[in-house]
């Protein structure tokens, strides 16, 4: 035991013999014999002096041991947790025993290693985020906002990769959300990547840096728990402290220039992702730093969303460029933006994860909403007629639904585009049919409200009956004839036009079908006046009444077409 105490090899014998010193050197139960402690018989104590030579030696070896064995924790490229293993785990008996005999040097140790194996990691995430920042895909710029006036969008300062009134890719979230589904992937492989020439959101590095992070943290927080014995997360808190820093440094660098609404909603998914991964491994010292990048994340989305309310609330119709009927390229952007919040939006106030910040984007999504019809009711102003303006906002308001319905948004959102799409298609099948058959709509509308119960009081001393036989006989001929002799190309019109204003097929294929089903019932009412007005002794001119039977065929050509 001696010769292996002092010769400086530090291996399993030699464990074996510290642990054999160190139960020769603990109070015994008194012999049973005499009644006496070890170290007090004669024996005892004149082995005393060599046993303390021993121990104070083996603490000097021991320390010189775990220190080197430290040390080679700061060379490049170390295997860090072969060292923990192999070098320090293994070892853990000698650690007990120093705690036991001089626990200054446990303390010089244990400081020891917190210093390097803490300076190790912030060197080592330090160089992983400086590979990872040449991979980084730039997604949006200030310049990308719903809604961009025409002297912006052609401004020399303007960002190269494309005009903001064409661009997307910054409003939709595409598959970027499918990194919700692997956040436990292994982190990203720069010398990989790069060979590649792959480019990452600005998320993806975020997950993989803090992939790194919670692997690092478990492996730490379980390392100071076997060596150490420390439960207390006081060590760990020493070890990654700057590291921990330097990720929220880092982080907040990229949020002062950020623009990318979407990638910071998926950053705060990722963040409560992340939190669950560490709450299944049982190891809750991370919770504080998540809580911190979710106080730097929602500050600056209230930031993005509030300079897209105000890119929306601010700008003049007049400075859109020209105004055609036309769905605007800003629509598709709001489109785009309130389906990619709201799909990334599902499911964040079950989680618990926002800490009331789900309302207050809801909330911003309302106003933006709200904003942006009223924009559009803006812009239809700018256009001369009734029927332009109708088409410009069903059409918009179409292309706003076919999105919303392609990415599967609903409630308020959903019913409020619904409504107003609804009423302006009325507005339109109204406009389209005066256009061509005013004389019809408009007699029947107005014979229709004298003849109404209550109509005959505002004429004194007149009933139903009597304002019934005002009717013109001539107008109606002049109806009759005039209907007969146009209706075929009337519906011919009437398609061509509305294939011309709506740029969704789909959409104006629905128009057409309530176009031409006003029509057949407004004929139908027509006719129905005729009967009432003159029962069975109608005018020679009945005779050139077409038949609804007739319409009904002809409007069935046109259904075969959709």
């Amino acid at each position: 035991m001696i010769e292996s105490l002092c010769g400086p090899e530090v291996n399993e014998d030699y464990i074996a013999h510290v642990a054999a010193l160190d139960e020769k050197l603990q109070q015994r139960p008194p012999d049973e014999s005499h009644g006496l402690v070890a170290m007090q018989t004669v024996a005892g104590q004149e082995l005393h002096p060599d046993m303390e030579k021993l121990k104070s030696r083996s603490l000097v070896k021991i320390r010189e041991y775990f220190l080197s064995k430290i040390g080679e924790l700061r060379k490049p490229k170390t295997n860090v947790q072969m060292i923990q293993k192999a070098g320090l785990l293994k070892y853990h008996g000698l650690m007990h025993f120093l705690r036991r005999h001089q626990p200054e040097i446990a303390d010089e140790i244990r400081a020891t290693y917190e210093e390097s194996m803490g300076r190790t990691l912030h060197q080592l995430f330090k160089a992983y985020h400086s590979q990872l920042s040449k991979l980084e895909l730039d997604i949006a710029t200030k310049h990308d906002l719903i809604v961009v006036e025409e002297p912006a969008s052609k401004s020399m300062f303007s960002p190269k990769s494309a005009p903001a009134s064409k661009r997307t890719d910054a409003f939709s979230s595409g598959d970027r959300a499918n990194i919700l589904d692997s956040v436990e992937s292994p982190p990203i492989l720069v010398h990989v990547a790069l060979a590649e020439e792959k480019r990452f959101p600005h998320e993806a590095i975020l997950r993989s840096v803090l992939k790194h992070l919670m692997d690092a943290v478990t492996n730490e927080y379980l390392f100071c728990i076997d060596f150490f014995e420390d439960r207390s997360g006081e060590a760990f808190n020493t070890i990654l402290g700057k590291t921990v820093s330097l990720i929220l440094e880092n982080l907040e660098n990229y949020l002062f220039s950020c623009w990318d609404s979407i990638g910071l909603l998926i950053m705060i998914k990722l963040v409560h992702g992340l939190r669950m991964v560490m709450q299944r491994r049982h190891i809750p010292v991370l919770d504080s730093f998540f809580d911190r990048i979710n106080l730097l994340l929602w500050p600056r989305l209230k930031v993005i969303l509030g300079a897209q309310l105000k890119s929306i609330e601010q700008t003049s119709p007049k400075r859109l460029g020209s105004i055609t009927s036309k769905p605007h390229p800003m629509t598709r952007r709001y489109a785009e933006f309130a389906s990619s919040i709201f799909s990334l939006h599902g499911g964040m106030e079950s989680l618990g994860i926002a800490g009331g910040g789900e309302d207050m984007l809801l909330n911003d999504l309302m106003n933006l909403r709200i904003g942006f019809l009223k924009l559009l009711k803006r812009m239809s102003d700018e256009l001369s007629t009734t029927k332009e303006k109708l088409v410009f906002l069903v059409n918009n308001y179409d292309q706003v639904l076919s999105l919303f319905r392609d990415r599967h948004v609903a409630g308020v959102e959903l019913t409020s585009f619904e409504e107003l799409l609804v009423h302006y298609r009325s507005l339109f099948v109204e406009e389209e049919l005066l256009e061509r058959f005013a004389n019809m709509i408009t007699f029947v509308q107005n014979t229709e409200r004298n003849t109404t119960p209550g109509a005959a009081t505002t004429v004194p001393g007149a009933s139903p009956q009597d304002l019934s036989h005002r009717i013109d006989l001539a107008q109606v001929e002049a109806i009759v004839r005039g209907f007969a002799g146009m209706w075929r190309s009337g519906i011919e019109a009437i398609y061509q036009d509305v294939l011309e204003c709506f740029a969704d097929f789909r959409n104006g294929m629905e128009i057409l079908k309530q176009v031409l089903t006003q029509l057949l019932l407004y004929y139908t009412r027509f006719q129905e006046v005729i009967r009432r007005e003159w029962g069975r002794q109608p005018p020679s001119f009945s005779a050139e009444l077409v038949s609804t039977a007739t319409i009904l065929v002809e409007i069935k050509k046109y259904s075969r077409q959709l």
